[in-house]
C-alpha cells in the first residue's frame, strides 16, 4: 500500500464542447468528482518530516520476526498487525490500540493447534467483507501446499470446512493477492526462485483465480505463458495504461520481465520488446510515476549488474523510464545508492504528492525525497532514527493521520516507525 499511488487508473477523458462558460464550469467540476479519483493527502509542511521510533508501543520488543504484515483484522479504522516467527510456527495478531499501543492476541484456534512451519503469508481481503483474510503457504519445498484462513473481522481467522487448501507446485515461496482479471475480487499469484518443471509444465507461476467469496480455481495454464526459472519477486501495476495490472518480474541472475495483461487475466511476455536488455542479479522493484506523466515507471534494486550495462561505474540500482504503452527504457541516477541494494519501497512520505524512495541496501537504510520530475535528494540522515539495518518493511497508517508509518525487521532486531510531520 503506497500513499503516493492512486487506487484508480488514470484515462484520458474528454468534455464535448460547450458554448456556455458556466455551465462547462459546473459540468468541469461534476466529471472531477465522478472520475477523477482520490486526491492525494497534502502536508502542511513537507519539511518537517520525521520518521521517529516507537517501539515501545509494542508489547514484545524482542520478538524474532520471520515476516510481518500490516492488515485490517477487525472493524475499527485502524492498521493492525499479523507477525510471523523466525521458529514459522508461532504466529499471531497485534491489535491497534491507538495511544495504548498494541495488544498481542490470538491469531485462532487453527494457528494455535499447526504443527507445520509456515513458509509464507499474505493478507488480503478474498471474500470483501471488510477485513483482511490470510493466505499460508505451508509444508516443504517438495509439496507446499497453500492454506486459506477467514476472518471473522475481530481478529480471528478460521478455516473453511470443505474449501481453503490448495496444492502448489514445487519450489512455490511466495504468494501476491491481487486483482488480475478486474471483477473486483482479489486472485492470488504464486511464485518461486526454483520451480521444479516436470517434462510438460514449463510454467514459473501459479494464479488461484478467485471465483467469489474466498473460493478459488487453477487457471495457470489458461493464463499464464511459459517462462524461464529464476523467479525473485514481482510488482503489479498497471504499465501501459489499460487499466488493469500487468506485471514486471525480477529475477535473481539474467534478464527481468515485463508481463503485459490482456484486460481479462491472461499475460503475454513482452520482455523483448518492451523492455532492454540488461543482465543483473536483480532482487526487488517497485513504481511510481516518477515524472508525473500518467505512466508507471519502475525503481529496480540490484545486488550487481554486469559491468556492459552499468550507466557509470558503481551503478547498482537504475530507473525504468515509461515512455508510454508500456515500453521502458533505462535511466541511470547517481543518487540512488552504489551499494548491494536487497529492498525498495516508493511511497509519498513526507505529503508533498511526489514518490520517495526507502533503499533497504547492505549499508543500511537510503532514504531518497522525491523533489518533483527524476529530481531527489538524500535524506536519510535527517529523516531516519539511527538504528537502520533491516531486511524487509511494511506500511500501513497506524495513527490514522492520512500518513504511512512503518515496521521495519531483520533477524536481529524490529523496530516500529511512525511518520511525524510536526
Amino acid at each position: 500500500m503506497k500513499a503516493c499511488k492512486s487506487t484508480c487508473q488514470k484515462k484520458s477523458c474528454l468534455l464535448p464542447f460547450l458554448i456556455n462558460p458556466l455551465v462547462s464550469g459546473l459540468l468541469f467540476i461534476l466529471f472531477l468528482s465522478a472520475c477523477g479519483g482520490p486526491k492525494p493527502h497534502v502536508a502542511d509542511n513537507p519539511a518537517s518530516q520525521r520518521f521517529r521510533d516507537a517501539t515501545r508501543l509494542f508489547p514484545i520488543e524482542k520478538i524474532s520476526v520471520a515476516q510481518a504484515s500490516f492488515l485490517r483484522a477487525n472493524q475499527d479504522s485502524r492498521y493492525d498487525l499479523a507477525i510471523l516467527s523466525q521458529s514459522q510456527q508461532e504466529f499471531f495478531i497485534l491489535l491497534n490500540q491507538g495511544k495504548k499501543g498494541f495488544l498481542k492476541n490470538p491469531a485462532g484456534q487453527w494457528t494455535r493447534n499447526n504443527k507445520e512451519k509456515i513458509n509464507f503469508f499474505a493478507a488480503a481481503d478474498l471474500n470483501r467483507d471488510g477485513g483482511d483474510d490470510l493466505i499460508l503457504i505451508l509444508g516443504g519445498s517438495e509439496n507446499p501446499k497453500t492454506r486459506i484462513l477467514i476472518n471473522n473481522k475481530k481478529g480471528y481467522f478460521y478455516p473453511k470446512e470443505k474449501e481453503g487448501v490448495y496444492d502448489l507446485r514445487s519450489g512455490i515461496q511466495n504468494v501476491v493477492p491481487v486483482d488480475l482479471d478486474g471483477d473486483g475480487d482479489k486472485d492470488l499469484f504464486y511464485f518461486g526462485n526454483n520451480l521444479k518443471s516436470p517434462a510438460k509444465n514449463k510454467y514459473q507461476t501459479m494464479l488461484l483465480i478467485n471465483k467469489g467469496k474466498g473460493n478459488f480455481e487453477n487457471l495457470t495454464s489458461l493464463l499464464m505463458p511459459e517462462l524461464p526459472p529464476g523467479i525473485r519477486d514481482a510488482s503489479f501495476a498497471d504499465y501501459d495504461g489499460d487499466g488493469v495490472v500487468d506485471v514486471f518480474l525480477v529475477y535473481s541472475k539474467g534478464q527481468n520481465r515485463l508481463l503485459i495483461n490482456n484486460g481479462v487475466g491472461k499475460f503475454s511476455d513482452r520482455t523483448s520488446s518492451n523492455i532492454p536488455r540488461i543482465l543483473d542479479d536483480s532482487m526487488h522493484a517497485d513504481w511510481a510515476d516518477f515524472d508525473q506523466d500518467g505512466d508507471n515507471d519502475l525503481l529496480v534494486v540490484n545486488r550487481s549488474i554486469h559491468k556492459i550495462y552499468r550507466g557509470h561505474n558503481k551503478e547498482t540500482n537504475y530507473f525504468l523510464e515509461n515512455t508510454g504503452g508500456g515500453n521502458f527504457r533505462k535511466r541511470s541516477h547517481k543518487t540512488l545508492p552504489r551499494v548491494p541494494s536487497k529492498k525498495v519501497y516508493l511511497l509519498d512520505g513526507n505529503g508533498n504528492t511526489r514518490p520517495d524512495a526507502l533503499i533497504l541496501t547492505a549499508e543500511g537504510v537510503y532514504y531518497l525525497q522525491g523533489r518533483g520530475k527524476w529530481q531527489f535528494s538524500d535524506e536519510t540522515m535527517r529523516r531516519l532514527p539511527r538504528f537502520k539495518m533491516f531486511d524487509q518493511m511494511t506500511f500501513g497508517d497506524i495513527n490514522r493521520d492520512r500518513f504511512l508509518d512503518l515496521f521495519a525487521w531483520s533477524r536481529k532486531s524490529s523496530r516500529l516507525w511512525l511518520n511525524r510531520l510536526d
